[in-house]
């Protein structure tokens, strides 16, 4: 019988010199390792494809970019979404607010009449309202009618 021995190979990976299949099979480890190499697979061979060319490659990049508090690198990543996908009206929002973290009233309301214009506009609406990143600009006159019907009391 082979016994299984991980240990790390280059990078992060985890490589398995030896493994006894009995043991994975019954614990259905192999299946499931399976099943991940395959989805894996497509995404990377078909789906990959498909999410670059509609932005989300670069939506991601430009949320991670943002959570580092990179704000220019991911306004960059943010645009190249958006005219991947106009209608992905996260992409505007997002955008309207590394904008409003920089101080840049102006481009952040840009950005969120985008948002606005979208398909989904109520969700752009909703989202707005409680996004902490919106604080800086939430009280102006601009914000208010842009997200308010009238403003809140």
């Amino acid at each position: 019988m082979r016994r299984m021995r991980a240990r790390r190979g280059r990078g992060s990976a985890l490589t398995l010199d030896h493994c006894d299949l009995d043991i994975l099979m019954k614990k259905k480890i192999l299946k499931v390792v399976i099943g991940v190499l395959a989805l894996l697979s497509l995404l990377v061979v078909g789906g990959g494809i498909w999410v670059y060319s509609h932005g989300y490659y670069h939506a991601m990049r430009g949320g991670i970019a943002q959570d580092n508090k990179d704000l220019d690198k991911a306004i960059f990543y943010f645009k190249i979404a958006y005219e991947k996908n106009p209608e992905a009206f996260m992409v505007a929002h997002d955008i309207a607010c590394c904008y409003a973290l920089k101080g840049d009233n102006e481009s952040c309301f840009h950005w969120l009449r985008l948002a606005l214009k979208s398909h989904y506009a109520d969700y752009a609406k909703k989202y707005a309202k409680t996004d902490p990143d919106f604080d800086s600009v939430r009280q102006t006159a601009e914000f208010q009618s842009l997200i308010y019907d009238s403003p809140p009391k």
